[in-house]
């Protein structure tokens, strides 16, 4: 039977905690050291927490930096996994990492392994990313590194919102996907803009909904967040632009739309961070 945990709801180089010369801690199970990660977001969480002599395999997309935090740890670790049983199975891998986003079949896949496996769930808040970050760390044996990469995470959040520019505090900001779909509240992209002292044109909604032309004028954001990286995006900023429908947006006409990676949108992980750099960068060099 697989041993499921399931967690309520990138890739810096590993450091060591210091140590403080504490006596070490008593503990039941020895750490694993063959971990897999089948999500993006776990990718960037477990290459934070563990060296890469420990992973065997992470997820298609890992190496991509356009999309993930954590190519260049993971162009040296260079497996990499989608939906094969087998591959999956010959790893011998002694933990494996998913998300609640994590395709069905490649559950399934790994669930017939019969491998512990951990599911991460939730990704709506910064709690949220501090739970999956400690979780994952307490299983993988690194509950002081998770708190390092915490403290870590906040310090720079708090920096970045510092270096907005005043006269761009407040702008009202939307994340746009194809064809017209906006993330509201309880997304991790509401959570990056209003991090980055901005505030979400579409707040009032819940999650990810798809708008009309008209829907979205009427809201009239200062500022478009649109995403590159994946096959979807591929001009999709170009699209908007030369819409007529979308031609009286304030956005548009001012030449506010904005292309960032992938990665810097869509992270879940503790990259958050470096997402809304990447958010307050951008909007200060708008005109």
């Amino acid at each position: 039977m697989t041993a499921v945990v399931w967690l309520g709801t990138a890739c810096q180089s590993f450091r060591a905690p210091a140590d403080n010369h504490r006596p070490a801690a008593h503990t039941t199970a020895p750490k694993p050291q063959r971990i897999a990660s089948l999500s993006v977001g776990t990718d960037e969480i477990l290459c934070a927490l563990v060296p890469p002599e420990r992973i065997v395999a992470l997820s298609k997309y890992a190496a991509d930096p356009e999309v993930s935090y954590v190519a260049d740890t993971a162009r040296r670790i260079g497996v990499f996994v989608e939906r094969e049983p087998e591959r999956i199975l010959s790893l011998r891998a002694d933990l494996v990492l998913l998300a609640r986003y994590t395709k069905a079949e490649l559950r399934q896949a790994v669930e017939q392994t019969g491998t512990p496996t951990v599911v991460v769930e939730d990704f709506r808040s910064l709690a949220d990313i501090e739970n999956n970050l400690r979780r994952i760390g307490q299983t993988v044996g690194e509950p002081e590194r998770a708190e390092a990469v915490i403290a870590d995470m906040r310090t720079k959040l708090a920096e970045a919102r510092a270096g907005l520019r005043p006269d761009r505090a407040g702008w009202r900001a939307l994340y746009l996907m194809p064809p017209l779909m906006v993330a509201g509240r309880d997304t991790m992209a509401d959570v990056k803009l209003t991090a980055a002292g901005l505030r979400n044109a579409a707040a009032d909604l819940t999650g990810h909904v798809a708008l009309s032309a008209e829907a979205l004028l009427a809201r009239d954001p200062d500022v478009i967040f649109v995403a590159t990286g994946l096959a979807a995006d591929r001009g999709f900023r170009e699209q908007l632009l030369a819409d007529k429908r979308l031609a009286s947006l304030s956005a548009i006409r001012k030449r506010r739309v904005v292309a960032l990676p992938s990665r810097s949108l869509r992270t879940v992980s503790h990259h958050i961070a470096d997402a809304v750099g990447d958010i307050v960068r951008a909007v200060n060099a708008l005109p």
